[in-house]
């Protein structure tokens, strides 16, 4: 349980940094923003591959009853999460190789689906977190 608790707190972190970054993009601060979502997608990856990962494939009922409540919950997490996870290190990628901040403006509509479908995952994880642990 230890570990889910601070994977919880690592989620709600990466929560904050998400929104400081979008604060500083309104402010026209492009740099800091993009070092700020590194950071975020870096953290969630870890996160994925040591805890959220191992979970996931450990969660039996997904096995067991793959159509109950627990189940779909879950697997409906693992995709949006999933999906944003490889959206979001895309991004980031492709903002990082380039010397300047101008082509990124090309991406919003990649990033705007990308926060949707993480905020997606991330509330569907604070619903799991209370069903398992709470």
């Amino acid at each position: 349980m230890l570990i889910a608790q601070v994977n919880l707190g690592l989620q709600i972190a990466i929560l904050a940094i998400i929104f400081i970054g979008y604060i500083l993009k309104r402010r026209g601060n492009f740099f800091l923003h993009g070092t700020l979502m590194l950071v975020g997608v870096v953290l969630n990856i870890v996160s994925f591959l040591l805890v959220m990962g191992p979970s996931l494939l450990s969660f039996e009922i997904i096995r067991t009853q793959p159509l109950h409540e627990y189940s779909l919950i879950t697997v409906t997490h693992g995709i949006a999460g999933g999906v944003a996870l490889a959206m979001g290190a895309v991004i980031v990628a492709l903002w990082h190789f380039q010397s300047s901040t101008k082509d990124c403006i090309k991406r919003k509509r990649l990033m705007k689906p990308t926060i949707v479908l993480w905020t997606t995952a991330l509330i569907l994880g604070i619903y799991l977190y209370t069903i398992l642990y709470g």
